[in-house]
């Protein structure tokens, strides 16, 4: 079964990095993988953009959801914009907090807690003024280190 906190999880989780749909069931002690289909997570995610400016179009929660690496600055605004409603990424700052991303990655990656810090820390040093193309920036560096690192990173089914 999954953790009663799940839905805040995963869209803590999409925030961060986009597709880090892991298994969720995992944080709870089991096994089992938990897989969403592209469309049951863009019906999650969408109303966190209601107050995002500007307001995300469904082709840019996608792009979010499926780390497009080129993707659209209104997708790269909406990531900030979550990042902002979790306090993941503070109003202002130009960096993730980094105790609460450490938080959140050994919540659901606790058998690779001794590479989360290194993976923050390396990735929230993204040079950049825009706070949407940092949001963007360090995102894809962490994907991109966590898969590295071993980390098991489920596909989203279309």
């Amino acid at each position: 079964m999954l953790p009663g906190n799940w839905m805040t999880t995963l869209v803590l989780v999409m925030a961060c990095a986009g597709g880090w749909l892991v298994g969720l069931a995992a944080a709870d002690g089991d096994e089992e993988e938990a897989s969403m289909t592209l469309e049951e997570v863009v019906e999650l995610i969408e109303p966190f953009g209601e107050n995002c400016k500007p307001k995300p179009e469904k082709e840019n929660i996608v792009e979010m959801i499926k780390n497009k690496p080129d993707a659209k600055y209104e997708t790269k605004c909406f990531r900030h914009c979550m990042l902002e409603q979790f306090e993941l990424m503070p109003e202002g700052e130009l960096k993730y907090n980094e105790d609460k991303t450490l938080e959140m990655m050994n919540m659901m990656f606790p058998d690779k807690e001794e590479h989360s810090p290194r993976i923050i820390k390396g990735c929230n040093d993204q040079a950049g003024t825009d706070k949407c193309e940092v949001a963007h920036d360090i995102a894809m560096c962490m994907l991109r280190e966590m898969r590295v690192s071993g980390y098991k990173i489920p596909d989203i089914k279309e």
